[in-house]
């Protein structure tokens, strides 16, 4: 696969280049991302790329088309945070295929997760144990056919009488499944976490493990998959090994985070393949756009984060959709500025609805709002756009 660690230029004026520096962005360390501060450019740059890929989706249309079209966009500033948004922009809620959305969407099942367990632990006394099933798969296989025998899989492991007495000798109450894909040189690896809520401490759990494991086995091939191995195929861990995840993104990195989660073993995630895929990068004989496309087409619709019916409400956490999640607007955040069409447009074209967003950060830092960068900035690309027209003529 080839790799790539160079730089977009997000304009081509020397003036716009001289306001707006191309960045970066494109780095295989989210860690580093962060510290660049450069996440941000990261995500909407990646966006635009899966428009590109998915032309009649409604990533499309997120954080550029208009909610209310008889008013312009704004954009809106959080104090607390300090941090500007775009506002009366529709938001298509995707947590596969939009990496703004995911971020936004993810970090809120995070919180929800957190406090969730949190609830079980002290106001019910409750442990939690941290069960992984996964299988054998080739390059050859499809997304949408692995998926479907993993989902037949699974039932038939959740209905299997001797797994719902293991379940119950060890205090099993409750589930909360969370799902991941992430691809390499196999072919596509979809594999389930799942938190096992007990009601009493579980010292003796792992003697189950390879009973378990058996019948993980059979269901596997029973519903057309290829086995896996007694090793590899079912694991299950304590509550103590389940809460380091809680702690780093949270059963978090592995049940909500897996968008961003480095895959393992050369394996690239989604928005791995998404990021390469704007350098025609290809694995397996196939480039990472259709790979990316691929799995946007077999996601669709599905949940990530799966908890058992009725555990949410009693555990007190609001039920809300990823649609919801992600249109939620931010509190206590401040009108800074309207943005006409045209401007708006210039802004999408040369890819710097981010570097707009970080210019009047720094002009209200600056205390400069409304004569600083933000405005050059958009000068700057109207007399671009007016060289460029000229020389059309």
């Amino acid at each position: 696969m080839n790799q790539f660690y160079g730089e977009i230029p997000l304009a081509t004026s020397p003036k716009v280049q001289q306001i707006a520096k191309p960045l970066g962005i494109f780095t295989k360390s989210h860690v580093n991302l962060t510290q660049q501060g450069l996440q941000r450019s990261h995500e909407f740059i990646l966006q635009d790329q899966s428009s590109k890929l998915l032309p009649k989706e409604r990533v499309c249309n997120c954080l550029k088309k208009r909610i209310d079209k008889s008013k312009l966009r704004e954009v809106k500033y959080n104090e607390s945070r300090k941090k500007a948004h775009w506002a009366n922009v529709q938001r298509c809620g995707s947590v596969w295929t939009c990496p703004v959305c995911a971020k936004q969407i993810t970090e809120k099942r995070r919180s929800e997760l957190e406090k969730g367990l949190n609830t079980w632990k002290t106001a019910h006394s409750g442990n939690v144990l941290l069960l992984t099933l996964t299988f054998s798969h080739s390059v050859n296989e499809s997304l949408s056919s692995l998926l479907i025998r993993q989902k037949k899989a699974y039932k038939r492991f959740c209905e299997n009488t001797r797994v719902i007495n293991l379940m119950k000798s060890i205090t099993v109450e409750h589930k909360i499944k969370g799902f991941e894909v992430t691809y390499g040189k196999n072919g596509w690896h979809p594999h389930n976490h799942i938190l096992l809520l007990t009601k009493e401490p579980v010292e003796d759990f792992k003697e189950y493990q390879a009973e378990l494991a058996e019948i993980w086995i059979k269901c596997c091939t029973k519903s057309g998959l290829t086995a896996p191995s007694m090793e590899h195929g079912l694991d299950i861990r304590d509550g103590q090994y389940a809460e380091k995840y809680v702690s780093k993104w949270g059963l978090e990195h592995e049940l909500t985070k897996g968008h961003v989660k480095k895959g393992r073993n050369g394996g690239l995630t989604p928005f791995d393949l998404l990021q390469y895929s704007m350098v025609d990068a290809t694995m397996n004989g196939r480039s990472l756009a259709s790979l990316f496309q691929e799995f946007a087409i077999s996601m669709k619709g599905a949940r990530q984060l799966v908890w058992s019916r009725g555990l949410k409400k009693f555990l007190e956490i609001e039920e809300k959709s990823d649609e919801e999640l992600a249109e939620e607007t931010e509190q206590e955040a401040i009108t800074m500025r309207t943005v006409d069409n045209f401007a708006f447009s210039l802004l999408c074209h040369h890819q710097l609805r981010h570097e707009f967003l970080k210019c009047l950060e720094r002009d209200w830092e600056n205390e400069c709002f409304g004569n600083g960068e933000a405005e050059q900035l958009l000068i700057a690309l109207v007399e671009h756009e007016i060289e460029r027209l000229k020389q059309c003529a």
